[in-house]
């Protein structure tokens, strides 16, 4: 089938009177919906070809919340990253191809009427980036694509699996809101770091990200991020948590340090 998505003039109908239309947010008004968007020029077709995936609805959002990511991601893989950063395009699954997902990941939200967190879950109300990993859909995939290792062929998703094994929606926002973490280097080395850690029975808490991207955050003022690989950043930064939670070395000393 193909991806669908909404029209400027769409989106910003919904934005501007969301007042309006929100009665029918609350009660999942699949018929207030579908005649809405059958409106000419509303919901339009993509170039993009995908198969609609069977996404997880458990009760337990860490188990659907890990296996989404993996199931958007898949689904949806060949978007580009331009593609994968317009609002019309998240907002226009959420109300239409994913809808069905949108009124149960913001049961709770719908349910108590609350219309900040339902905003930020349907459009993108926290600047540009932030947005990215606030929003349902868009931040499924966009963890997908950050912490994909297609290094490891046997699962390429393990760094997944460990980043959205607990605080799912917390860890979104505090991991992803520096710049550097746009750099799947970067990325990947932050998490094989936090990972070790873990295996060495080490309860890995939000704390553990907030250090991590301090550290990069003074560590990128002297020298160049981007240019590291993966494995630089992993010793960098699992010989800086060792030091700062005071924990046995796990690190090669001898590799980079700042």
């Amino acid at each position: 089938m193909k991806l669908k998505f909404i029209s400027d003039d769409t989106l910003g109908d919904l934005r501007t009177n969301y007042e309006a239309y929100k009665k029918h947010y609350y009660t999942r008004d699949n018929v207030w919906f579908n005649e809405y968007f059958s409106q000419e020029g509303r919901a339009l077709d993509s170039n993009i070809e995908f198969q609609m995936p069977e996404l997880n609805y458990d009760e337990d959002y860490k188990v659907s919340d890990r296996e989404n990511v993996k199931l958007i991601y898949n689904a949806l893989r060949y978007l580009t990253v331009t593609q994968a950063t317009q609002e019309r395009l998240w907002s226009g699954l959420a109300h239409l191809q994913f809808r069905e997902y949108t009124f149960y990941r913001l049961k709770k939200e719908l349910d108590e009427h609350n219309d900040k967190r339902i905003n930020t879950g349907i459009f993108f109300k926290n600047g540009a980036k932030r947005s990215l990993f606030v929003h349902i859909l868009a931040r499924l995939w966009w963890v997908g694509h950050m912490t994909y290792d297609e290094l490891n062929e046997e699962n390429p998703y393990w760094l997944t699996d460990f980043f959205c094994e607990s605080d799912f929606s917390a860890r979104c926002v505090v991991f992803f809101s520096s710049n550097f973490t746009s750099n799947h280097q970067v990325t990947r080395g932050i998490l094989r770091a936090l990972v070790k850690i873990k295996q060495n029975g080490v309860a890995i808490k939000r704390d553990h990200f907030v250090q991590a991207n301090k550290y990069l955050n003074v560590a990128g003022a002297v020298m160049i991020l981007d240019m590291l690989s993966a494995e630089e950043i992993e010793q960098m930064v699992g010989q800086y948590l060792c030091k700062h939670y005071n924990l046995p070395e796990l690190f090669d000393a001898e590799k980079i340090e700042v």
